[in-house]
């Protein structure tokens, strides 16, 4: 029995890092990620539904969404299982809080004399006293996201356990074209403590180390004994501390994860199977061709084509169980598969 949660399921990555009650484990996990030049001060999760601009619109959904007091936005998402396109999915996610940082909203009323330079008055403003309409000027200015990939998998090419990037030209020599949009991908399976180089202390190995290995642990680690705020992620990772509420999400988050590759090993062993199998008709296709090239001579156009549409290897098989009795076309025509239907044989025999 694990005496602590597995960070990488939906419920424990959520229940660590996206829980009011644990606003400062992710805090310093966003801080130890990004690892920027001061520490941020204070997040609030925002909804983590983005909803459209319309109603035929595609909506984005994300693990972790938040915000801290200088308005960096902070995207996470958990990814146990691989996904298609994963770089366009989260390009495509952060297209959300850049679309919301538009201005919206309905005139305001400021005393001319303290009208800053982000505000102009509507030329055919109406006047209330000193009070006048007017409407602010968005000149497209953006607060920062950031957008991070924690995954249980390795993307092809990756290298690296850790690897940021942001908007770029293709010639590497060239700036970033856009410096406010980054990507960070913690790719968990390439994290190796026997890399020339690594450094156990260094704090966003010990979250790699953390997100590995959790669930295997029966103990806190030295290296994390002195750190407040793995110890406060180890307390609440701890099963014994769940409620039972908790502790049915959890049950349930695993099962989802159980389900799901127990679905992808069996659709792994089945096309494994299938493409045996394919390998084997064709095998058969081309032995029934040469047989009976052998045998009767050239084949007739509308047998050629009905062996080669073969996709059943039971009419090859009962084809080659009767070959000695076959002595014409008309005998091995019994044999093959109706035209109508590929997928059954008319056996005479």
């Amino acid at each position: 029995m694990s005496r602590f949660i597995d960070p990488t399921t939906d419920f424990g990555f959520k229940k660590l890092f996206g829980d009011e009650a644990n606003k400062d484990i992710t805090m310093g996990f966003l801080t130890d990620v990004l690892e920027p030049p001061t520490p941020l001060v204070d997040i609030s999760f925002l909804d983590k539904e983005q909803l459209p601009a319309t109603v035929e619109g595609r909506a984005g959904v994300y693990d972790l969404f938040c915000r801290d007091v200088a308005g960096n936005h902070f995207i996470v998402e958990m990814q146990k299982s691989r996904v298609a396109f994963l770089k366009e999915r989260l390009l495509y996610y952060a297209t959300f809080p850049i679309a919301a940082q538009a201005w919206k909203g309905k005139l305001a009323y400021y005393d001319p004399p303290f009208m800053g330079p982000k505000y102009v008055r509507e030329t055919a403003t109406a006047t209330y006293g000193r009070r006048e309409a007017v409407a602010p000027v968005w000149d497209y200015s953006l607060s920062p996201i950031f957008c991070i990939a924690v995954l249980d998998y390795v993307l092809d090419g990756s290298k690296n356990a850790v690897n940021r990037s942001s908007l770029r030209y293709e010639d590497s020599s060239c700036e970033p074209y856009y410096e406010k949009l980054r990507f960070i991908t913690l790719e968990l399976p390439l994290f190796d403590e026997q890399k020339v180089g690594y450094d156990p202390e260094r704090r966003i190995n010990k979250w790699l180390f953390f997100l590995n290995y959790l669930a295997e642990l029966d103990h806190i680690p030295a290296r994390f004994q002195h750190d407040e705020i793995f110890l406060k992620a180890f307390r609440v990772a701890e099963l014994a501390n769940l409620t039972r509420a908790d502790r049915w999400q959890y049950e349930l988050s695993l099962k989802r994860v159980r389900d799901l590759e127990a679905a992808l090993h069996t659709s792994y062993t089945r096309g494994k199977n299938e493409g045996k199998n394919e390998g084997k008709i064709e095998e058969g296709r081309a032995m029934l061709h040469l047989l009976f090239s052998q045998k009767l001579g050239a084949l007739p156009e509308d047998i050629a084509v009905t062996i080669h549409a073969i996709d059943n290897i039971e009419p090859i098989r009962q084809i080659m169980a009767n070959f000695i009795k076959i002595n014409d076309w008309e005998a091995l025509r019994e044999y093959l598969p109706l035209p109508s239907n590929g997928n059954s044989a008319a056996f005479a025999h």
